[in-house]
């Protein structure tokens, strides 16, 4: 195949059995690749109502359909999951090199299934797929795994593994890939339930494309768009993501308030962060290098990527000012292998219940919570990694925990469908923001769609993209926010399914490759199309997100989403407030307007039979028509002593 590796990767890990399968031409065409052949498989393979920790859970990891080639920033993998975190579905995503590679060994998926009796990794290296011993490796830390592997098998490998966080099943444990991208949502609490430590791969095979001189010169094109820009390379460039400390409101002390760029307090602006910057890095094929790399002086370490999320979650929602501490933390995170919002929001909300008085020192083992207090955090950071103690609690994550403690701490837990990203009024934005949170397929999130939607980044990077995209197809998000917020679930859809990134400054030229010439994906469909032989256009492109989207929701279905998790949430001191009251309404009026353009039941929110017939999908309403599944209350949860505990 062209474009594709062509390949898929099955193990069995407790037969300790391999199988590699061809790509069907029809699911590459259908699906893509990367979010989209995964969502795909777990319909398929995942039965509604397992726990997501048991050995019946499916894992995939794949890569995307323009993943490896010559067209920039294909670096991308997704790793999803049933989420041990959310109880739905739970897929990450995370850059480096490993897509590449894997793609450079002919491979465009790896399907993981069962539970290894002892600890084991998977070896790749192009037609050669082994399961080996991993007993030498189990316990390790992400970046002292992903050095021995290279001991063993050459610096020329990408890795893909768990820390002790996923090996100590944290509900919120990440995939980590080459030591520092993260891909999030619970799937290293899976890793760790299967006793799988890491996938390493070599691959030496390249990419064989069908129309060689178009696709190099669209990949040319859009690559030289990136290094002419004048916001990337003065901004995007230099200072990445620390960016959005000045333009996307971090919240603060447990969303209590977000946070201009005047009120950022000294230790968390972006001049405080560049003191510790010793370099610039970049994930494969990627032109605008937006990681930092820094040193920490107090413990004499370095680490790379202190994105926007590490210094909002762990530093300012906590109310922690000290910036080196911040450093650190997300460095523990990384070699921990933790997902630093839910790490950095579950502390944020222990610390704001204590305040309150619903939890105290006898559920926290005497250990009291304070805001601003970075000793006591990096305390419980390792704590949380290794479920010691008042970290057993908080490794269940921020609405599991919440759960535990009781009734009056969920009222504070600011998620949908398990996850949360805050809470916002409805009106903010034209009700975009909280649109998005309700009805991404994998909880509250901002990377499904809601930056896309009202051209977020996009007018710093060119004042006439906002025009162009409008005129383009996307609608209006002042006069129609459920319209823009489709289109551009679409366009995520789409980018998790090429192998390409969204940018850590999210934007549609980064998304959707040469939108910014052809939007809005007609430039992607010439892309496809010299890259696989295959006829691709706008309209199929839609046809193809529509798919994977509705797949997700009927996944979501099993496992009992009904319509009323589409709410969003609110402080109980103000949800019962005439404002708020009148918000919450006109949330719900946008619900059932976004479920009747995305051809699904308005009262159950389930896709109807005849929109999944259009998409070449009937089969699913097979599964999912007139049943009924037991309602959706998040993952279910072990007894404390029952998980693995300490070093």
């Amino acid at each position: 195949m062209y474009g594709w590796g062509g390949r898929v990767i099955y193990v069995d890990l407790t037969r300790e059995k391999v199988v590699v399968q061809p790509l069907s031409e029809t699911e590459a065409k259908m699906y893509l690749g990367g979010r989209g052949l995964n969502s795909y498989r777990l319909f398929k393979m995942v039965k509604p109502g397992i726990d997501p920790l048991s050995p019946e859970n499916v894992l995939c990891l794949a890569n995307g359909a323009l993943a490896g080639t010559a067209l920039s920033m294909t670096s991308r993998t997704e790793i999803s999951s049933l989420s041990p975190l959310s109880g739905i579905l739970g897929d990450g995503n995370a850059g480096g090199e490993f897509s590449a590679i894997l793609k450079h060994a002919g491979y465009d998926q790896i399907v993981i299934t069962g539970r290894a009796s002892k600890p084991k990794y998977i070896w790749i290296e192009d037609d050669t797929v082994e399961i080996r011993d991993a007993s030498d490796l189990w316990g390790l830390k992400v970046s002292e795994m992903v050095d021995t592997l290279r001991d063993i098998h050459g610096d020329d490998i990408a890795v893909a593994g768990i820390g002790p966080a996923g090996e100590h099943l944290v509900r919120f444990a990440t995939t980590m890939i080459d030591k520092y991208h993260s891909g999030a949502r619970g799937t290293g609490a899976v890793w760790g339930s299967k006793n799988l430590k890491a996938i390493a791969v070599r691959g030496t095979k390249g990419v064989e494309i069908a129309d060689p001189e178009t696709f190099f010169k669209l990949a040319k094109e859009d690559e030289e768009w990136f290094k002419k820009n004048e916001f990337i390379k003065k901004i995007y460039s230099v200072i990445g993501t620390h960016y959005g400390l000045l333009a996307w409101y971090p919240g603060w002390k447990y969303f209590e308030k977000y946070l201009g760029p005047e009120e950022l307090p000294e230790g968390i602006r972006p001049v405080d962060l560049a003191k510790y910057e010793v370099g610039r890095t970049q994930c494969f094929s990627c032109p605008v290098s937006c990681k930092d790399v820094y040193k920490l002086p107090r413990w004499n370490e370095y680490g790379v990527s202190s994105e926007f999320e590490s210094i909002y979650a762990l530093g300012a929602n906590n109310a922690i000012t000290d910036t080196e501490a911040i450093l650190k933390m997300e460095q523990m995170a990384d070699d921990y292998g933790m997902d630093v919002i839910t790490l950095g929001d579950t502390l944020a909300m222990a610390k704001f219940l204590y305040e309150k008085g619903i939890i105290t020192d006898t559920d926290t083992g005497g250990i009291p919570l304070k805001w601003g207090d970075a000793e006591t955090q990096i305390k419980l950071i390792e704590m949380i990694a290794y479920r010691e103690g008042f970290g057993n609690k908080l490794a269940e994550g921020y609405r599991n925990f919440a759960k535990i403690i009781g009734p009056e701490a969920l009222k504070y837990s600011y998620d949908v469908k398990g996850l949360s990203r805050g809470w916002y009024h409805v009106d903010f934005l034209n009700g975009i923001f909280t649109l998005a949170h309700a009805t991404s397929t994998r909880g509250a999130d901002h990377l499904r769609g809601r930056s896309w939607a009202y051209w977020e980044n996009d007018r710093n990077m060119d004042p006439e993209l906002p025009l162009k995209l409008l005129e383009g197809g996307l609608p209006d998000y002042r006069k129609d926010p459920v319209g823009a917020l489709i289109v551009s679930e679409r366009a995520c859809t789409l980018t998790d399914s090429i192998g390409r990134c969204k940018g850590s400054i999210n934007s549609w030229p980064q998304a959707i490759p040469l939108v910014w010439k052809y939007p809005l994906f007609k430039g992607l469909a010439k892309l496809l199309t010299a890259a696989t032989g295959y006829e691709f256009t706008e309209e199929k492109l839609v046809e193809i997100a529509d798919r994977i989207y509705l797949i997700e929701m009927a996944f979501n279905v099993r496992q009992g989403i009904k319509k009323k998790h589409y709410a969003v949430p609110f402080p109980p001191e103000i949800i019962n407030t005439p404002k708020v009251q009148a918000e919450i309404k006109r949330h719900w009026e946008m619900v059932d307007e976004y479920l009747k353009r995305r051809g699904c039941d308005v009262e159950t929110a389930v896709p109807k039979r005849e929109t999944l017939k259009k998409l070449g999908i009937e089969w699913v309403a097979d599964e999912i028509e007139n049943k009924e599944f037991p309602e959706w209350d998040g993952p279910p949860l072990w007894p404390p002593d029952k998980y693995p505990r300490g070093r």
